[in-house]
């Protein structure tokens, strides 16, 4: 759903590259954009999980603070990876105007377990 709203052009985004290492952003950071996996994988570090979280490709990073001003976890690239970009303020309105998109984004946080309670503090 949501990659079909970026290739038909409902939500303006930036496609870009980054190499493993680069930090996507912190805990605490303000929550800016999300980031959707296109290649590669991603590691979150979640304050009080004793161990990081693997994300591949097709998911969503960020999304469970979508209503926070700040990140509540760190996001870095494990490996090489291609993602887009989407400013929060453009999902923000997105969801607003497109109720199936608002519909896959409520399921797609039930379904991240590990990010689940994060996203309900």
């Amino acid at each position: 759903m949501l990659k079909r709203a970026i290739e038909e052009g409902k939500l303006q985004v930036q496609q870009r590259c980054s190499r493993a290492g680069t930090c996507l952003y912190r805990a605490g950071q303000p929550t800016e954009r999300f980031y959707l996996l296109l290649e590669g994988v991603a590691t979150l570090s979640i304050p009080n999980l004793p161990h990081d979280t693997l994300v591949a490709q097709g998911n969503l990073i960020g999304i469970q603070d979508l209503l926070k001003e700040e990140h509540s976890h760190t996001a870095i690239l494990a490996e090489d990876a291609k993602f887009v970009e989407i400013p929060k303020q453009e999902l923000l309105r997105a969801i607003q105007t497109m109720a199936p998109l608002r519909l896959y984004l409520m399921r797609l946080m039930s379904k991240q377990q590990h990010l689940s309670p994060l996203a309900y503090e």
